[in-house]
């Protein structure tokens, strides 16, 4: 059983991520999304995975419940906490275009 399912623009949390991703997909042509799956209700699947071309796993992305901040999104290499929808569009898509978000250490 694979670890994540694709998320595509017609899956909906209901939640401020939905615009984070909608600009994403949007700032970056092929952005690959992907949910963290689980195996039972009570675990925490507001874990997402972004990627584009043969990088599947570039950004990982958490939000709070049902899809609202606080966001925390990270590289191998950085970290972004924010509850600002237009940060973490910045962090994301940096973070796939170079592999690096190029923040420093956490925004404000």
């Amino acid at each position: 059983m694979s670890r994540t399912r694709s998320w595509g623009q017609g899956d909906l949390t209901g939640g401020l991520v939905d615009q984070v991703f909608a600009q994403v997909r949007q700032a970056v042509l092929g952005v690959i999304i992907e949910r963290l799956a689980v195996t039972r209700a009570s675990d925490d699947d507001n874990v997402y995975f972004l990627g584009e071309g043969a990088v599947l796993d570039r950004v990982q992305f958490d939000t709070g419940p049902g899809g609202q901040p606080p966001f925390l999104v990270e590289t191998d290499s950085c970290r972004v906490v924010t509850s600002n929808v237009a940060e973490a569009v910045a962090a994301v898509s940096a973070g796939l275009r170079s592999g690096d978000v190029g923040f420093g250490d956490d925004l404000p």
